[in-house]
């Protein structure tokens, strides 16, 4: 158990399994092949070699580790029999396109790739894993794979600039933490169940849909300038925030007819001149709706009124800046049934009653009195 370095472009590890981590030195120059070894116990690890344009290692199938970093040369990857690998970790890889895994990577616990020149991920395909981040990879525009379940976080963020960039998950039916950012395409068609937050931020897609979403702990829709619909008609119950903002094309939000409890907060603001939430039973928290359309308050004055909405209430059209929860509305003058008009009508109800058809038919003779004897 410890390290061994690799000192020779071509070396041979005479056992089939290492019990320990592999280390290629930092002034090796050129292509390095590594043959022999089966299995490594800890890590093969390359760093900081601006002249290692090369990696082989043509017989090893298990692994604790791959970690390669900062390999500003490195652009042939080749481990042809390599099955598994409990951490994947590229980063600052600006002329690898493509790894050369003769089967695939399908089991690992954790899978970071960042700012590589990768076009694909042909030769991962996990079923399962704790965290996924794939960032930076301005080549990618597919991200495909099999995976069921995702037991820690899944971030995909600014993959694919000036192309299409997809992200498929057709078989994931249980996450913990998803954030997409940058995407033209999102599918998660099996998705059942996210115990934390699901959000997007900046991508380009303009419809989302996830048939089959039944509960999720946050739900965050921010700054998707495409977006005109979203449908999520199986989910019940959000378990913290729901939030939609800043889609400047989403108009109308329907797509949640069975979302009965929110248990956190409800904070939506934008454009939008519909929100239809029929199923809707219980708001834990605070409830901010703000859009700069025409826009009915109505319904969800009543849910306020009728103890629905249990937290502060905020409810306005036709505002010049909708803000998100904390801001307070510009203007409530073109709003229908926000809490301050309703507030004011209840006032009005209270005075009439208190002074009386009499009182109100005296003012009335008062002010006829002063208009003769100005005129």
């Amino acid at each position: 158990v410890g390290i061994t370095t690799i000192t020779a472009t071509s070396q041979n590890i005479p056992c089939s399994t290492l019990s320990g981590s592999v280390s290629i030195a930092t002034n090796l120059v050129g292509m390095v092949s590594i043959d022999g070894v089966q299995v490594i116990t800890g890590n093969l690890s390359a760093q900081n070699n601006a002249a290692l344009n090369g990696l082989e290692a043509n017989d090893l199938m298990s692994i604790g580790g791959l970690a390669l970093g900062n390999l500003t040369t490195l652009s042939t990857l080749s481990m042809p029999l390599l099955s598994s690998a409990t951490v994947v970790n590229f980063t600052a890889l600006p002329e690898l396109q493509m790894m050369s895994f003769g089967t695939t990577i399908q089991k690992s616990s954790s899978i970071l790739i960042t700012n590589t020149q990768l076009t694909t991920l042909t030769g991962i395909n996990v079923t399962t894993v704790d965290t996924f981040n794939i960032n930076n990879n301005l080549a990618l525009t597919t991200i495909d794979l099999q995976l069921a379940s995702l037991t820690g976080s899944l971030d995909i963020e600014g993959n694919g600039y000036g192309r299409n960039i997809t992200a498929s998950f057709v078989d994931l039916v249980t996450a913990q933490n998803m954030t997409f950012r940058n995407c033209t395409e999102v599918l998660l068609p099996s998705l059942a169940n996210v115990t934390q937050d699901l959000g997007f931020y900046g991508n380009n897609f303009q419809t989302f849909s996830a048939p089959n979403l039944t509960t999720v702990g946050g739900l965050i829709f921010d700054d998707n300038v495409e977006l005109t619909n979203i449908s999520l008609p199986s989910l019940t119950s959000i378990n913290a925030t729901f939030q939609i903002a800043n889609n400047t094309q989403l108009k109308d939000i329907n797509g949640f007819a069975n979302l009965a409890v929110i248990k956190g907060a409800l904070d939506f603001s934008g454009n939008f001149t519909n929100v239809s939430l029929p199923a809707l039973t219980d708001v834990a928290g605070g409830f901010n709706m703000q859009t700069s359309g025409q826009f009915d308050c109505t319904p969800f004055s009543n849910y306020k009124n009728s103890q629905v909405i249990k937290g502060t209430f905020t409810c306005a059209g036709s505002q010049s800046k909708p803000g998100t929860a904390g801001t307070t509305p510009s203007s409530t003058s073109s709003s229908t049934g926000t809490a301050k008009k309703g507030a004011a009508d209840h006032l009005q109800v209270n005075v009439l009653t208190m002074v009386g058809v009499p009182a109100l038919m005296c003012g009335i003779s008062f002010v006829a009195g002063l208009l003769h004897l100005l005129l």
